[in-house]
């Protein structure tokens, strides 16, 4: 017994109510503060922590580039974009758009720009019979036409479906993306014309569909007002056929769906709002208001436009604008003797434009209301296909139209066009164009008053605009209400069906996730249950409910604590919802520690009454004590019947079953002495508390080894459920085992007079009492039960049957490694879908089954991944130094200088970009690429540069030179040019100087006063004097000076050298120019973004083109904040964009595209690119999941390597033993292998929660091994010497001597020994069975219990970790027990084999560490 034991020990027995009441008031004083002081757990958004946040992850390259691009916006005062990357998107908020467009539903407008007709008549076009007056044909000279790009006009919006856009088109090499046969292509804008399916006019009626009648559900079809698909916005019913062979798409299932689409609405409260279905379509495409007004022959008229508009739809057609601006924005060269792809996809379009394109409403019904299945059958038969599924779509948005005021300011700053563009750009012209506003027309402007007009147009006064808000009707909470109260069980999901269709799923505005976190708050309730279930079986084990409950409250203590170091001493923000699944872990591993404690409590108790009998040497037979659970007290009057089950199995029960004393009233008084209690606490923590740390400290370590994954939500389970299970062995050994003396001392006497009060009324009222006999026979009956099987008969069996178990177990091992890594396999995520509830979930299924079987969904799903956009940045590292647990923490960005001006960068990026268009393998056409860097590129060529050389030649002479020699200059070169001078300058005869603006930048010179022309005579004479000229400013304006300068030094620049320019720039030359260039380039379209370029007559063109959003995309500079010395703008960042080639999801083919981009791309860089550019890195938004399923992958495997390894190290420090240590980890290995082997029979994959329950079978496995290990190393010497004894005995004897018969006598002692050391391993493995075999057992069914209890949950992260807690119980108790032990009984260490000689290391280090003191004194002496 070693000093700071007995130490602890004592201050555990003379101060137990102080330990006990210190470490409870610790606990609950740091649970308050953890709970009142900081935030509290917030549920809303299950997916929180999703990021595989970390060095080297795609997530946190996408991190730094979110960083970077917030650091440009904030810069330049740029709204910032949402990602729902980066959390939650915003749900059930109030949306503003635009108002619907109510002319583009108006028939006469619509039949007024028809191209599908000739003029004059109603007869369609022939594309095989055009001409190239084919566009002319189609307008009327006499209309006006509105090119104007705001939404004041009237027939703006309108006009801009037809007509040519003169700011905006495609080229024939742009690349656009279709949807063809469930997959993505990428083609260019000519193959695209070029393979149009041609029109067949044979099988269609020119028509148009009744748009008007339309337009009230403009607001669920239309993308901008119903938002992505499966948003708050959209309330899905999805309905199926009753019987296999019935058809949805005939007149009486029609009239079904109409029915049940009245009914859901009933049902929501949505009466009022606008609703879709198959029904509701067909009525609508007949001209009907009511779908039960539907007959026969609309559903073949409906069903006749599908038809006609399947070619397009499958062809990939449908998902490119087509219906708005394409056609007319694709400029396509005309080819002699041949008409142009335009024309004819002209003539086929406009021909179908309002049945299959306009408004892309035919599409949604493809997208939305048939599947898949029918989409493919329909193509090969019209009137035979039958549709099986279909959707009713109820809106969830309440429509307000109000007037907004425009944000003057906002609008001022956004304006690049100055007044004077107005004149340059002639205003006039767009004045009679229509291009004027309402609100100037009530100012009656006068066609001529220029100037008038664009203050008006252009400088935005106070106007309100006309914006719809769009607020959710039903929430969250009103939607869960409802699904609860009408379709949350599968008996209520039944009602909604009669003899022609059945509800299957349904969406609820996407509240799928909100629905599982409010199902958390009761599926905590089963807390109780797991907490039940534990009370009941610890009172079974122990017999003791006081035990019971101080396992639940010292769970709950940990937890408390845990929560506190948490938030407080971790700094985690986040708190995910699968935290609260440690409480069930936490209950289950605590009744481990308890069972263990208390059993070798129990142990030690007994273990001191014998030596305590042996010191006393007394003979006396009946002092024994008859009973082996000191727990039961049974009268000394009374005889109990003797059973078999009673006799001694084996030394360590024999040793344990002496009977001391007779009287329960002297053993009690023998174990309160303080000196008995000290020896018993301190054997106690001696045994037990080995085995508990080392089960806890494993378990925790397996937890904590979650940190190698780098996702967040598996690390911050990891580290709150590992802080859980070492406070809670913390308690154990502090708070509980000072509950164990106050139990033994108080707690223990009252139950014992309780029960000696009720024995002895029972007895005294009726001896013969059939329940006290009962009673105590069965109670006596499982304890006697219970010592037979685990003393005698588990024993035997591992014993007898070793080779057998060893065989089987093994053989099950190997199966399950089979199974994780050949077939079926465990395999990563398929989808970013998460199952939140069980998949017979109305709204699992929904999101799993039915967006699978409809193309709108599959597409989107598709664009996430497919053809992703892969960016290679400079100027920014890769380093993500964020606070890895909170995504709002950005951290740095590391920056490197780019040096864009250099001319080896250029060539550089041009060479690469170039490059890119070769590699077809990887990137898809480069051409947008080129484009774009072409314009950037071409700010560096020697014409650009001559110029600005020229500029900043003649500005340096301006300011040199003063007015009379700029006349003389002028007078002397060209007499002319000072005519030209005083015409723009002289005043007029009304002229008042009070009123002169002309000095103003941004004046215009109307020039409609008449001219003075006496002075006009006088002031050339003045000016053009030969010797001095004469400047008499009162005759002129105050624009004179300005004129002069701008005339002299447009004279001045004609007159340098350009060839001697173009020579003299070189090399450092070339890259100053080229910066300075490039910042005012830079510095001009920030201007143009942010407002600034209104007051600075910026080019009108340049800024229209980048508030259009036509500017670079592919190649993109990211310039920093203005310098606040000069105001220079230097770009941080250069992003060159492509799009990938690869349109394949799956993980395999993902992670070979991604390898093959990096060995691409890191070779070219380490070679090709300069010194500064070797920080060179790649990412995409489209590599997010794949990036999701790398880290589940590696991580999950390396958390599982490094736990598997820390267990190997505690296990072989702990048990001092090697071959113990690698036997416990073969074994751990074989039961997590079956384990996860079964998780891959179930189809299981390795998502977030399966990622945790592999990383977590390492601690959850351990600890029936480690007590099995524990118990085979410290058996007792006395047992096994007796039983060597007997061995040596009964073979010795009958041996011969040496001189006799050598060989012989050899023989036998080589049978001796192996006898000896193989009764030993049988020794240890008996009593390692008997010692805690019980306890292991039931500390597995607790766990087990716990994990039961979670298997009734309804959501499915709760439900899948039950059944990983009781399966992987049950496989590691099983392998502990029956391959562990038998391993041991076969090739188990004897003796001190394996053994780590600790007392020699330590007798050795006092010997040295004394000898070299020694050596000291004398020295010094």
């Amino acid at each position: 017994m070693t000093l700071p034991s007995t130490i602890y020990s004592r201050l555990l027995v003379r101060h137990h109510w102080f330990v006990l009441a210190f470490v409870v008031f610790i606990c609950i004083t740091l649970t308050i503060i953890g709970l009142v002081f900081t935030q509290l757990p917030d549920f809303s958004d299950p997916r929180i922590g999703w990021g595989a946040r970390g060095k080297g992850t795609i997530f946190s390259q996408l991190m730094v580039l979110r960083h970077a691009s917030e650091r440009f916006r904030l810069a330049y005062e740029i709204p910032l974009d949402t990602s729902e990357l980066f959390g939650a998107f915003a749900q059930f908020v109030n949306v503003t758009v635009d108002q619907l467009d109510e002319n583009s539903y108006r028939s006469d407008i619509l039949a007024k720009h028809d191209l599908w007709k000739k003029k004059q008549s109603n007869e369609l076009y022939d594309y095989r019979n055009l001409n190239e007056s084919f566009y002319d044909n189609d307008i009327d000279d006499k209309e006006i036409f509105d090119y104007n790009d705001d939404d004041d006009n009237e027939n703006s919006q309108s006009a801009l479906i037809y007509q040519w856009h003169r700011d905006r088109h495609f080229d024939i090499q742009n690349i656009i993306t279709k949807y063809v046969d469930d997959k993505l292509i990428n083609i260019t804008v000519m193959d695209f014309v070029k393979n149009l399916p041609q029109f067949n006019r044979n099988n269609y009626q020119a028509s148009r569909l009744p748009f008007e009648m339309l337009r009230p559900y403009a607001y669920l079809f239309e993308e901008k007002y119903r938002g992505r698909s499966g948003h708050d916005g959209m309330i899905e019913f999805y309905v199926e056929r009753t019987q296999p062979t019935d058809d949805l798409l005939s007149l009486n299932h029609l009239r079904s769906i109409c029915k049940w689409e009245t009914t859901y609405k009933h049902i929501l409260s949505l009466d009022n709002v606008p609703s879709l279905s198959l029904a509701t379509f067909v009525a609508l495409y007949s001209s009907k208001n009511d779908c039960k007004l539907i007959t026969a022959d609309d559903v073949e008229y409906f069903r006749s436009i599908l038809h006609t508009c399947l070619p397009y739809y499958i062809n990939g057609y449908m998902d490119v604008p087509l219906s708005d601006q394409f056609l007319n924005r694709v400029v396509l060269q005309h080819q002699p003797d041949y008409y142009t792809y335009q024309e004819q996809t002209k003539a086929i379009y406009t021909a179908v434009r309002h049945t299959c394109f306009y408004k892309n409403i035919t599409r949604f019904i493809f997208d939305h209301f048939v599947d898949k299945k029918f989409i493919n059958e329909f193509q090969q038969s019209k009137t035979n296909t039958k549709l099986s599924i279909s959707m009713i779509f109820i809106t969830n948005y309440n429509i307000i139209k109000y007037n907004r005021t425009r944000d003057q300011t906002m609008c001022l700053r956004r304006q690049p066009y100055s007044r004077k563009y107005c004149q340059e750009r002639g205003c006039t012209d767009d004045y009679r164009n229509n291009f004027i506003d309402k609100s100037c027309v009530d100012n009656e402007l006068k066609l001529d008053n220029c100037e008038k007009y664009c203050q008006c147009k252009y400088q935005c006064p106070n106007e309100t605009e006309q914006v719809i808000l769009l607020t959710p009707i039903l929430k969250a909470p009103e939607l869960i209400e409802i699904f609860a109260k009408y379709f949350a069980s599968k008996r209520q999901l039944s009602t909604y069906k009669d003899e022609f269709i059945k509800l299957i799923a349904f969406n609820f505005a996407n509240a799928r996730e909100k629905a599982a976190m409010a199902q958390i708050h009761e599926d905590m309730l089963l807390v109780i249950i797991a907490a039940a279930l534990i009370i009941g079986i610890t009172v079974c084990y122990l017999r003791s409910i006081t035990i019971a409950l101080i396992i639940v409250i010292g769970a709950a203590l940990s937890i408390g604590v845990s929560y506190f170091v948490y938030r407080v001493l971790y700094r985690i923000p986040i708190f995910p919802f699968i935290n609260l699944m440690s409480a069930f872990i936490l209950i289950g591993i605590g009744c481990d520690d308890i069972f263990v404690f208390f059993d070798t409590w129990d142990q030690e108790k007994i273990e001191w009454l014998r030596k305590y009998q042996d010191k006393q040497q007394t003979d006396n037979a009946d002092s024994l004590l008859n009973h082996t659970n000191i727990h039961d007290i049974v009268p000394s009057n009374q005889k109990v019947k003797p059973s078999k089950l009673r006799k001694p199995s084996n030394a360590f029960q024999s040793r344990h079953r002496i009977c001391l004393f007779k009287h329960p009233e002297e053993i009690r008084r023998l174990l309160l002495r303080e000196e008995a209690l000290i020896e018993i606490m301190s054997n106690t923590l001696k045994h037990a508390g080995s085995s508990m740390f080392v089960t806890s400290f494993t378990t925790a370590a397996a937890f904590f080894t979650n940190m190698l994954t780098n996702i967040s939500f598996v690390q911050v389970f990891g580290v709150f459920t590992g802080t859980c299970i070492l406070v809670y062995f913390v308690i154990t050994v502090t708070a509980i085992a000072a509950f164990a003396v106050i139990y033994e001392k108080y707690i223990q006497n009252i139950i014992s007079r309780i029960c000696s009060m009720r024995c002895i009324d029972i007895v005294n009222k009726s001896s013969s009492s059939k329940v006290s006999k009962f009673c105590r026979r069965c109670t006596s009956t499982c304890r006697d039960f219970r010592n037979y099987f685990f003393g005698h008969l588990m024993p035997l069996l591992i014993i007898n049957l070793r080779y057998i178990f060893v065989l089987i177990f093994f053989l099950m091992g190997i199966l399950g490694f089979i199974g994780i890594f050949y077939y079926p396999k465990l395999h990563v995520p398929s989808t970013q879908k998460v199952a939140f509830f069980l998949k017979d979930n109305p709204m699992e299924i929904y999101e799993f089954s039915m967006k699978s079987q409809f193309n709108g969904y599959s597409k989107e799903d598709k664009r996430l991944f497919a053809y992703p956009a892969v960016s290679f940045i400079f100027g920014i590292h890769d380093i993500d130094d964020g606070y890895i647990f909170d995504m709002n923490d950005r951290g740095h960005l590391y920056l490197t200088p780019i040096h864009l001006h250099r001319q080896t960068t250029l060539e550089f990026f041009k060479n690469f970009i170039t490059h890119l268009g070769t590699r077809k393998d990887l990137f898809t056409s480069n051409y947008d690429l080129e484009k774009d860097f072409e314009s950037f590129y071409q700010l560096t060529t020697d014409n650009i540069l001559i110029t600005k050389v020229v500029d900043d030649r003649a500005k340096l002479n301006v300011s040199k030179t003063n007015q009379l020699n700029m006349i003389k200059y002028l007078r002397k070169i060209n007499k002319t040019l000072i005519e030209n001078l005083i015409s723009d300058t002289v005043r007029t005869i009304d002229y008042k100087i009070e009123n002169d603006q002309s000095d103003h930048d941004d004046y215009i010179d109307t020039k409609l006063d008449q001219i003075n022309l006496t002075l006009y005579k006088i002031s050339n004479k003045q000016l053009k004097h030969p010797r001095k000229p004469i400047i008499i400013y009162s005759n002129y304006r105050k624009l004179f000076n300005r004129t002069l300068k701008r005339i002299y030094k447009e004279q001045i620049q004609h007159s340098y050298d350009f060839n001697e320019i173009r020579i003299s720039i070189n090399g450092t030359l070339r890259d100053v120019l080229t910066e300075e260039y490039q910042g005012s380039a830079l510095k001009t379209a920030m201007q143009c973004l942010t407002g600034a370029a209104g007051a600075n007559n910026v080019p009108a063109d340049f800024c229209n083109k980048q508030l259009t959003k036509q500017r670079s995309f592919n190649w993109a500079v990211l310039p920093d904040k203005p310098s606040p010395i000069d105001g220079s703008v230097r770009p941080f960042a250069v992003m060159i964009t492509i799009r990938g080639a690869h349109n394949r999801t799956d993980y395999d083919s993902y992670n070979k595209y991604y390898l093959k981009i990096k060995n691409f791309f890191d070779p070219y860089i380490k070679q090709y690119a300069p010194e500064h550019l070797k920080h060179a890195w790649f990412s995409s938004p489209g590599f997010a999941f794949y990036g999701i399923q790398r880290e589940l992958l590696v991580g999950s495997y390396s958390s599982l390597l490094a736990s598997l390894g820390i267990a190997l190290l505690v296990l072989f420090l702990t048990s001092g033993n090697l071959f113990i240590a690698v036997y416990a980890l073969i074994t751990i290995t074989f039961a997590i292998a079956v384990s996860v082997g079964i998780f891959a029979i179930l189809e299981w994959e390795l998502g977030i929660v399966e990622a945790i329950i592999v990383i977590m079978s390492v601690g959850l496995s351990v600890d029936f091994v480690v007590h099995f290990g524990v118990g085979y190393i410290h058996t007792d010497s006395k047992d096994i010497d007796c039983e060597r004894k007997k061995i040596e005995n009964h073979y010795l004897l009958q041996t011969s001597k040496p001189d006799e018969n050598e060989h012989d006598y050899k023989i036998s002692t080589w049978r001796v020994t192996y006898k000896e050391q193989q009764v030993e391993r049988e020794t240890r493995v008996t009593e390692s069975v008997s010692r805690v075999g019980s306890a292991v057992f039931m500390a597995a069914f607790t766990t087990f219990a716990a994990g039961f209890s979670m298997t009734l949950s309804s959501l499915c992260a709760f439900r899948q970790m039950g059944q990983f807690l009781m399966t992987i119980m049950l496989t590691s108790w099983s392998f502990a027990m029956f391959f562990f032990l038998p391993l041991c009984a076969i090739i188990g260490p004897v003796g001190t084999c394996g053994s780590i000689p600790f007392s020699r290391i330590i007798k050795c280090f006092k010997r040295s560490s004394h000898e070299n003191s020694e050596k000291k004194d004398i020295d010094q002496i």
